[in-house]
């Protein structure tokens, strides 16, 4: 059986030779409609992209309707093809994997704790 071969043009991948120094430009939508490119380091908290893009977003037009930072999370068309909304921004972008380096901002639909307060609740048996 051949050795396994890996694409030279994924730009996950360890050994990739994409992005020399680390950095990959990633597609950002905001919801204004506003869009923004940045490059960003490959292995980079979804925090740490989010408040790189924030700290870009001030100089775009309608910056001023856009809430809280914390108020968004990305979301993103993973490598198997499903819609993932990132909620946990301790991951990396490499970690993610999206098809495309393409990272929407969306609206949270509720409040993090509250979201954890209702996970604690099912797992005690709690209605």
């Amino acid at each position: 059986m051949p050795p396994a071969v890996t694409d030279s043009f994924d730009i996950w991948a360890v050994d990739s030779q994409i992005g020399a120094d680390g950095s990959i430009s990633v597609d950002f939508l905001l919801p204004t409609g506003i869009y923004i490119n940045l490059d960003v380091p490959r292995d980079a908290t979804i925090s740490h992209i989010k408040q790189l893009l924030w700290k870009q977003a001030h100089a775009y037009p309608l910056f001023h309707l856009l809430m809280e930072i914390d108020s968004y999370m990305f979301s993103c068309v993973n490598q198997t093809a499903v819609h993932e909304e990132l909620e946990d921004e301790t991951r990396r972008l490499c970690d993610v994997r999206p098809f495309l380096p393409v990272l929407k901002l969306v609206t949270r639909n509720c409040d993090p704790g509250e979201k954890l307060d209702s996970k604690i609740g099912v797992l005690i048996g709690k209605g």
